[in-house]
């Protein structure tokens, strides 16, 4: 967002190991828009996106509750051919998406593999019954 309006960062990350970065600075990504059309298109639907994207999370959290929000959470992970999420994802991962606690998540994935929505083998969770999972969460 920086890059469309000049302003402070909206959000810090935290590599997880060693990164080579690249900064392109601010002037140089305006330079581009005004002389490539299709960069300035591109970069105002990754704005739109991630605007959209951050809207629907705020409505999940209003009028969501936790199973809802976590029901979302495994649908929207990229799943293997056996509906297997990969990459891993901790609970505390999970946690952290659905805007709920390690030990809740907990709760409610034991709710899901109780009703067959899903599997969990060890650290591996598989959604084994994606459209019920998704009538239940409204999506």
């Amino acid at each position: 967002m920086s890059i469309a309006d000049g302003g402070p960062r909206s959000a810090d990350v935290e590599a997880l190991e060693d990164s080579q970065l690249l900064l392109v600075p601010r002037e140089q990504v305006q330079d581009v828009c005004a002389r490539v059309p299709a960069a300035a298109r591109a970069l105002a639907s990754s704005v739109a996106g991630t605007l959209r994207r951050l809207t629907e999370a705020t409505g999940d959290l209003v009028f969501l509750d936790l199973p809802r929000r976590l029901a979302k959470v495994l649908l929207n992970q990229p799943r293997d051919g056996n509906g297997i999420i990969s990459p891993y994802l901790t609970q505390e991962q999970l946690a952290h998406q659905a805007a709920g606690t390690r030990q809740s998540v907990n709760a409610v994935m034991r709710g899901f593999e109780r009703r067959g929505w899903i599997a969990v083998n060890g650290r591996s969770v598989a959604v084994r019954q994606p459209d019920a999972l998704s009538r239940f969460s409204g999506t």
